[in-house]
């Protein structure tokens, strides 16, 4: 299913209101309360619906009823960054995001372009994530595309958290018409986010794997959505396996002609424990 957020981008605000007011109002997005919930997210109703996808797609909250309600994941961002300033924060967000299924055209975006590719339109995207729908009947116009694709792209700009993550270029073409072009950036994610996504990657697509070829998990964006080279993934693999903490979670083994990842425990207990270790540990910062 694609993320449908009727071309309203993401804001560190509407994250922070979701941090303060759903665990006391959590029939918050109920039709009953959208005057309330347009006060507290300071957002329109159109707007309202965006939100609340962007927060279900991002693994932030769910919904059971009338019911929205922050998950594992968003009480634990919002006992650890209730004001939403950290880098790691936006990490979770973007990479649960990027491995769930259900978040397209989000997810098809940072899967199909490759860091330090050339410049290309905003049109040309949609073109592209629109043919994408279409091999993965996913059921979407390209009309459909452009609106979802329109929203995502606001984040994309100075301020937008996928901007300020490191992760994209922009620039205006000077047509006169104030077209924009983005470019994937090689980032410099740091060795917890590469262990952090490999477990998201083994718990969407290898479930019941405890060792995964390297060739395979990369070959389903792993380097793509970190903004890295899959020989930059590589090496970090290689300087986990002998990290003291993350080494209990995640192995790298090279051997002739094939490169394996084993994971050592189960992927929600990994997971748990990795989040905490980026907020204690303070190790990613903003690029």
């Amino acid at each position: 299913m694609p993320l449908k957020n009727d071309s309203f981008g993401f804001t560190r605000h509407w994250l922070v209101a979701a941090f303060r007011e759903l665990p006391r109002q959590p029939d918050l997005f109920a039709a009953k309360k959208m005057s309330t919930a347009r006060k507290s997210f300071l957002a329109g109703s159109n707007q309202l619906t965006a939100i609340k996808n962007w927060l279900k797609a991002g693994g932030v909250t769910e919904s059971k009823g009338s019911n929205t309600t922050l998950t594992e994941l968003g009480q634990l961002m919002a006992a650890q960054d209730a004001r939403a300033e950290m880098a790691w924060t936006w990490w979770l967000f973007h990479l649960h995001l990027c491995t769930n299924p259900d978040a397209f055209p989000y997810t098809g975006f940072f899967h199909i372009y490759d860091t330090e590719g050339r410049w290309v339109s905003l049109d040309d995207i949609t073109d592209c994530l629109a043919q994408s729908a279409e091999e993965k009947q996913i059921g979407i116009s390209k009309e459909t595309v452009s609106s979802y694709f329109s929203g995502v792209a606001q984040t994309f700009q100075t301020g937008g958290f996928v901007n300020e993550l490191g992760l994209l270029e922009e620039r205006t073409v000077g047509d006169g018409r104030g077209g924009r072009k983005v470019r994937r950036r090689l980032t410099k994610a740091e060795d917890l986010l590469v262990a952090y996504a490999a477990v998201l990657f083994q718990r969407q697509h290898y479930p019941n794997q405890a060792t995964v070829e390297a060739r395979e998990i990369l070959g389903k964006g792993f380097a793509r959505v970190l903004g890295l080279r899959e020989s930059d993934v590589r090496e970090s693999l290689s300087r986990i396996t002998t990290h003291k903490d993350y080494g209990q979670f995640v192995q790298y083994r090279q051997q002739v002609n094939q490169d394996s990842i084993q994971f050592l425990r189960p992927a929600e207990a990994t997971l748990r424990d990795l989040r905490l270790t980026g907020y204690r540990s303070h190790a990613v910062k903003w690029q």
